[in-house]
């Protein structure tokens, strides 16, 4: 599958449970001890914690299809929107709908999950072309598990 790695980042205030979100976010990636915590301040001083993820490229495919049906019909639909110019996806996942075990892109004023997968692009191919196979394989994989009407429960 043409992936190099998939990152997830997402920030965390002195008002959320903290033991939660990585546990919702190890359950997306389906690893244990997988988040990296950094302890910092916001602009205003308040404390917060910034949780990121690299995955490696087999982990990375496995989260993918883990999205589930909607997420990766709605990826591909949009997926010209969504890659950048050094082949990468961008989306966001709603932080508040993955603590209760459902995974949905993010609107607009919600907390969110960042994800960005570097796409694995070689001279000649159009990332776009690449992209597509990519999230149609990831929904493949999501079939052949039965995660297409609901995420993978543990």
């Amino acid at each position: 599958m043409p992936i190099h790695t998939l990152s997830c980042s997402t920030t965390a205030s002195g008002l959320h449970d903290l033991d939660l979100i990585i546990q919702s976010l190890e359950w997306l990636c389906d690893k244990k001890q997988v988040v990296k915590l950094e302890k910092t301040t916001s602009f205003h001083g308040s404390p917060i914690t910034l949780l990121t993820i690299k995955l490696s490229r087999s982990q990375s495919r496995l989260t993918l299809s883990r999205l589930g049906e909607n997420v990766l019909r709605l990826l591909i639909n949009e997926k010209n929107e969504r890659l950048d110019d050094e082949n990468r996806l961008h989306f966001r996942l709603s932080q508040n709908e993955l603590v209760r075990g459902k995974i949905r892109l993010a609107n607009g004023n919600e907390d969110i999950i960042k994800m960005t997968a570097k796409i694995e692009v070689y001279p000649g191919e159009k990332p776009q072309d690449v992209l597509l196979k990519l999230l149609t394989e990831s929904l493949e994989r999501c079939t052949r598990r039965g995660w297409l009407e609901s995420p993978p429960l543990d």
